[in-house]
């Protein structure tokens, strides 16, 4: 029998991660509608959501494939990975009830912000956000942590995801965002009005790691009309910083 190649078995791979993605962004469905929307053929893709459900990753509803609760598993597994990370979780919770406001704790991961952490001053509710990647160029928390990152690294990232825009708000043009990186680490926080979501205004810090790298961002975000001025925020969210960055120093 005739073995794959390295490429061929990277090919059946991404195609196999495709898939999830494809029913996680389609929010469950057919093997057609997967078909239409991969762009693929019907059979190729049978047989790789055939071994998706066998393997837990995908099930299958009626006619709709559905994401695998073993994901959930998987992702809180990650979640949890880095103890300091509850540290962070517990700082978002204590600001969350000083605001009475969702904040959110926030990791780079391949070039993206993701929400590990998304606290409200109800600690039985996880904030709507928790899972969720955003592009750094239009959200508090990517833009907070790019403006510290090298100029390698941050043209590595726009290199990669582009700058497009969500929103009428969004920053599209290089030299601008650019232009707003440099206000970022003057001031010391970022802002998104509502760059990446219609309604959702966020201010950003990023945090620290004990050697010198960006450990992650925290974010208070709510509507426009409610939240106070950036300037009162972003001093909330220093105090709550410096404590954090001081206990991972120690942990």
């Amino acid at each position: 029998m005739a073995r794959q190649n390295d490429g061929e078995r990277r090919k059946t791979t991404a195609t196999s991660l495709r898939i999830v993605d494809a029913i996680e962004e389609l929010d469950g469905a057919t093997l057609s509608e997967i078909t239409e929307y991969m762009n693929s053929s019907t059979s190729t893709l049978h047989t790789h959501l055939n071994t998706l459900e066998e393997c837990g990753y995908v099930t299958k509803v009626g006619n709709s494939y559905q994401l695998g609760l073993k994901l959930f598993r998987l992702g809180e597994a990650a979640r949890y990975r880095d103890d300091r990370f509850q540290l962070a979780k517990r700082k978002a919770f204590e600001l969350a009830n000083t605001t009475n406001e969702e904040v959110s704790f926030a990791v780079e991961e391949n070039g993206r912000s993701i929400v590990l952490f998304d606290e409200t001053n109800n600690p039985s509710m996880d904030g709507f956000q928790v899972g969720h990647h955003f592009y750094m160029h239009n959200s508090a928390s990517g833009k907070a942590m790019l403006a510290e990152f090298d100029e390698e690294r941050r043209n590595e990232i726009i290199n990669r995801w582009g700058l497009p825009r969500e929103t009428e708000n969004t920053i599209v043009n290089r030299g601008e965002l650019y232009d707003e990186l440099a206000r970022i680490r003057e001031q010391g926080y970022a802002v998104n009005d509502q760059e990446a979501l219609e309604g959702l205004r966020s201010v950003a810090v990023a945090i620290e790691g004990p050697d010198g790298d960006v450990f992650g961002s925290l974010d208070v975000s709510g509507p426009p009309y409610r939240l106070p001025h950036d300037e009162e925020l972003a001093r909330l969210l220093w105090d709550v910083v410096d404590e954090l960055e001081a206990e991972l120093a120690s942990a």
